[in-house]
């Protein structure tokens, strides 16, 4: 009987318990973490970043609202975690010791997300108060999700030059919000006709691409040119085929297609859904070897080939007079290159050598902004030297691909998909190297 007291006086001080505690509001439980976390505003964190440009910010908004309010702050590591996952996805991203920041749109859910995080021992987690709308406000830069709302495009029409025009891709992987469009798009009016560089990687993208041409030109698209065999090359094909189009491509790149096309074509249809509708795969009507020129009339432009690269059919397209380059993915800006099990790096800095002796002015890189040689140099053929470097090293001192995951990348790691690609190029690289 006095066992039976003792358990049923135990439940009843545990039910009072339960009912007595304070249930926290939301303002309580911020004014719990602002006691421990360290909270910033807008010019603190222009400062941080001027000083350690490469301070990460982790952005804990759904996509939704990263498109609905214009993007993300414009930094060099920004890395989109929703609220939802963050405590499952942090530490593939963070270093434990590693200073970091958090925001949201108005800084409310990121300041709780900001104590869980140091509650987990994170603690060097920073709260920016202001967060993006605070950011916004201030006039600052934001990169976007989608920079052209109005069409499929990522990106509006860029001019050149007179009569050259590229559409920037988005330099991340293709996804459905990007429309699949994360390579660069261009075309070269003449006195008689239009060259498009690129067919793009869906019928729907090219239909929405050709629209924007008729803005600039009524000019009919007399010649579209493959920079390759990927599907952002290529799949967009059968739309310029219906307008009357010659396609022209490498003669590799003709094979590829015969040979992965249908593959390549049955991976967008999953990622891009009702965007890929009205796209087959469609043949190049003409192939070269290493050059082929084009008349549009007043206006020469050659398709050059200079051996393996990225992949074994990249070629550019090369304006002589005005010595422009559409340089395709030769020449990456921006974003790290990725280097693919079929990727001949020694033959591609070979290559290298060759496109550089057209001595461009303005280059059209096959991801990033238009830029010059210099920085495309930087971040295609430099990279490619120095990781081939850092690799042999380990190699030579008897080391194993986890000596080399610990190569210094910290020149490379603000480029957009290097979480993507960083490891990945070391992995792939080192297993190419170890039997050259």
């Amino acid at each position: 009987m006095l066992k039976k007291t003792i358990i049923t006086t135990v439940l009843v001080i545990g039910s009072f318990s339960l009912v007595s505690a304070e249930v926290l509001t939301p303002e309580q439980l911020m004014t719990e973490a602002k006691k421990t976390v360290k909270s910033i505003d807008t010019q603190q964190l222009v400062t941080i970043l001027k000083k350690n440009p490469n301070t990460h910010i982790i952005d804990v908004r759904t996509k939704e609202e990263i498109l609905k309010s214009g993007g993300f702050i414009k930094a060099n590591k920004v890395t989109n975690i929703q609220r939802g996952i963050l405590e499952f996805t942090i530490a593939e991203v963070i270093q434990p010791d590693e200073t970091f920041i958090v925001h949201c749109n108005t800084g409310n859910r990121s300041l709780l997300a900001a104590k869980q995080l140091k509650d987990m021992g994170y603690k060097n987690v920073i709260h920016y108060k202001d967060s993006y709308e605070g950011w916004s406000k201030a006039g600052l830069k934001t990169s976007s999700l989608d920079r052209y709302p109005e069409s499929m495009l990522y990106s509006k029409l860029e001019k050149v030059a007179d009569g050259v025009y590229t559409s920037i891709g988005q330099t991340s992987p293709g996804s459905y919000e990007n429309s699949g469009h994360n390579n660069n798009l261009g075309f070269v009016v003449g006195d008689d006709s239009v060259l498009v560089w690129n067919a793009s990687s869906s019928y729907l993208l090219a239909k929405s691409f050709h629209e924007e041409i008729k803005k600039i030109t009524n000019k009919p698209v007399k010649y579209v040119i493959l920079e390759n065999s990927q599907g952002h090359a290529m799949l967009g094909s059968s739309y310029w085929k219906e307008q009357g189009a010659t396609l022209v491509a490498q003669e590799i790149a003709k094979q590829e297609i015969i040979e992965l096309g249908e593959g390549i074509l049955k991976r967008y249809q999953r990622t891009q859904r009702d965007k890929i509708l009205g796209t087959k795969i469609v043949l190049p009507d003409e192939t070269f070897k290493d050059k082929k020129v084009f008349d549009l009339g007043g206006r020469m432009v050659e398709a050059l080939y200079f051996g393996y690269a990225h992949e074994h059919s990249d070629i550019c397209i090369w304006l002589p007079k005005e010595k422009i380059v559409f340089a395709g993915d030769l020449a990456f800006n921006q974003r790290l290159l990725p280097i693919f099990k079929i990727t001949e790096t020694q033959k591609w800095l070979e290559a290298w050598d060759r496109f550089a002796a057209l001595d461009a002015k303005i280059v059209v890189p096959g991801h990033g902004d238009v830029t010059d040689m210099g920085t495309v140099t930087k971040y295609t053929k430099d990279y490619l030297l120095y990781l081939r470097k850092k690799i042999m090293e380990v190699i030579d001192n008897d080391g194993g691909l986890n000596e080399a995951y610990n190569i210094d990348m910290s020149a490379y790691q603000h480029l957009d998909t290097f979480k993507e690609l960083g490891k990945q190029n070391i992995a792939t690289l080192f297993k190419q190297m170890e039997f050259e």
